[in-house]
């Protein structure tokens, strides 16, 4: 997980099969953050899990938590093959606040650029929609990293991103 105060954003990557106690311990951290506003990249492509239906309500309600700001947009990365958690969890908190599901990290920070522009600038969205989106840095020299196993955490350093 990675925090970015400068840009408001929150990018959490998943590998491998992901258990409550490790979802448990990246809830509370986002919780203590404050980011609920912030958009939140989710790139789970690369995890699994087995999850009921009870399960993701309960991420989500932890998620909402005693929070009376709107949550930001949440953008999923996934495999097409296995998107269980994040349809189900899309389903259940729809009303919350933008989410979308991509394949590929371009297309959803290019969709979390066009949900913010037109929460800012509602009036300029619409002229704005069909011309191309500019390139905008998403490197944050204070950005945090945090890795998170099981019940065990630790700090990370965070390198510079060489993401296209």
């Amino acid at each position: 997980m990675e925090i970015s105060r400068l840009h408001r954003t929150v990018t959490i990557v998943a590998r491998g099969t992901i258990s409550p106690t490790e979802v448990r311990g990246i809830v509370q951290q986002l919780v203590e953050a404050n980011v609920r506003p912030f958009a939140k990249i989710v790139e789970v492509a690369g995890a699994t899990t087995e999850w009921t239906p009870e399960q993701v309500a309960n991420v989500a309600k932890l998620l909402r938590g005693a929070s009376n700001e709107k949550r930001g947009p949440v953008a999923f990365i996934i495999d097409p093959e296995h998107t269980a958690f994040p349809t189900a969890f899309a389903d259940l908190t729809r009303g919350e606040g933008p989410i979308d599901m991509f394949k590929s990290l371009r297309d959803a920070r290019d969709w979390l650029r066009r949900v913010e522009h037109a929460q800012a600038h509602p009036e300029l969205a619409a002229a704005q929609a069909a011309a191309p989106a500019e390139q905008s840095p998403w490197s944050d020299p204070k950005r945090q990293g945090v890795l998170i196993r099981g019940d065990r955490r630790r700090e990370v350093r965070v390198r510079a991103l060489d993401a296209a």
